[in-house]
């Protein structure tokens, strides 16, 4: 036990001296290609998803591209809370400090899987063993239209048709019944029951007037997630939700006043 204590001790106060993870739990996502890995015996480190690349996290929501914020909800519905193995190049750190690894779960390498469902881009400003088949990944991608490679419009679906979309980029339409906050979100809960738009509290003074949508029918764009029975979209930017006001118009909600798309 003292010798785990000393271990630890020493790890934290010279994080680069410590070796790297073979196995562990995902326990923070930084943007869709950094994450916190936390070993089977105790210690972090951030870890930089080799080959890939997704937009900055910015420190303002303003200044964040939806993109980054799409990529991020990508790798945390497939990474948060779960065991992960890492495996390595020759060169294991970045200036940074970070680990530079292939992030391994059970359904494979996950470094693959988000360029080939297009939340990433190949990473091509240095060389590494697996570069040219992440590029033929990211080609097939694109030629199958997926994630970020895919342009307007997103087919419009039904909440009863959301099950089989989880993990996609989609456009929701329902009604929404009622409207509350819980912890750091606001909820827009669909009448149906099986469906929700999240509003991180961060980004709620991006929107105006959020209580006037009960009892509208809406259509929000985002990330489809699946959440103890219930499929959602997180909202960060008003240009995710539209919605149809009584002469047939469609607007979206900002910070000032209703603006007119249509």
């Amino acid at each position: 036990m003292k010798k785990t204590l000393v271990f630890l001790l020493c790890f934290s106060l010279f994080p680069s001296q410590n070796p790297k993870i073979n196995n562990g739990k995902v326990v923070a996502i930084y943007d869709g290609d950094t994450v916190k890995v936390r070993s089977d015996i105790g210690f972090e480190r951030r870890v930089r998803l080799i080959g890939i690349d997704t937009p900055e996290i910015e420190d303002s929501p303003v200044n964040t591209p939806l993109e980054a914020l799409l990529a991020k909800r990508f790798t945390f519905h497939h990474l948060f809370r779960k065991r992960v193995k890492l495996s390595y190049e020759k060169e294991m750190e970045d200036q940074y400090g970070r680990l530079l690894a292939y992030v391994w779960t059970e359904k494979g390498l996950f470094n693959e899987f988000i360029l080939k469902e297009g939340f990433a881009r190949v990473f091509l400003k240095f060389s590494y063993g697996m570069r040219e088949k992440f590029v033929r990944i990211q080609k097939e991608a694109q030629r199958q239209a997926k994630g970020f490679w895919r342009e307007e419009p997103y087919p419009i679906l039904a909440t009863q048709q959301v099950r089989n979309h989880i993990g996609k980029l989609c456009r929701v339409q329902f009604r929404c019944a009622s409207i509350k906050k819980s912890g750091s979100l606001v909820f827009l809960l669909a009448k149906s029951g099986d469906f929700a738009a999240l509003i991180p509290k961060g980004h709620l003074s991006l929107f105006s007037n959020i209580q006037s949508m009960k009892g509208k029918t809406a259509q929000v764009f985002g990330f489809l997630e699946g959440y103890r029975g219930q499929s959602q979209i997180m909202l960060f930017f008003p240009s995710q939700i539209t919605s149809q006001k009584g002469d047939g118009s469609i607007f979206f909600l900002t910070n000032r006043n209703f603006i007119n798309v249509q």
